[in-house]
């Protein structure tokens, strides 16, 4: 039996498109799937700790800083303001962290790690940091070089997201 591939033409160039096609050849699949594994082996040690893999990121980036504010934990982990919020108020109801007004402008919050907390996340850190080794020896390079590669595969990403959006 004969396959050909079908060719696309978008905007000036050719797609070539193979037969039998698997959702793994596509980029976006690949990355969807590995940001689903790594979130699922994060879960396994965040579950013990009644956490999400969202609320483990807000810990960090507050943990980066002594106190921070609601628009830079935004910033860094480039989410809006509204999915952020309910997430940084669930966190300090279950007691990971506290608010309270900037001393400069009360119009602002501060936010930072809750004294009680500072064990609990160094013990989850440590859990998330063999899961990493672990992962390293599995894929045979050190995490270092597999995190510059992820983060070249997003600075790209970002730029052609930048680039594109005018052409849809």
């Amino acid at each position: 039996m004969i396959y050909r591939a079908h060719q696309a033409l978008y905007k000036g160039v050719f797609i070539m498109i193979e037969p039998g096609h698997e959702p793994y050849d596509e980029l976006c699949f690949s990355v969807y799937t590995t940001n689903r594994y790594f979130h699922h082996l994060c879960n396994l040690i965040l579950q013990d700790y009644n956490l999400t893999y969202l609320q483990y990121m807000v810990l960090l980036v507050v943990k980066t800083k002594k106190q921070t504010t609601l628009t830079a934990i935004c910033s860094k982990l480039d989410l809006a303001n509204n999915t952020i919020t309910p997430v940084v108020q669930k966190l300090v109801t279950k007691k990971w962290l506290t608010k309270k007004k900037a001393a400069g402008d009360s119009r602002f919050l501060e936010i930072s790690l809750h004294a009680a907390s500072l064990k609990s996340l160094a013990e989850i850190r440590e859990k998330i940091g063999y899961v990493q080794y672990r992962f390293s020896q599995v894929a045979e390079q050190p995490i270092e070089e597999l995190i510059e590669q992820y983060t070249t595969l997003n600075t790209s990403l970002i730029k052609l997201n930048q680039n594109l959006a005018d052409d849809f």
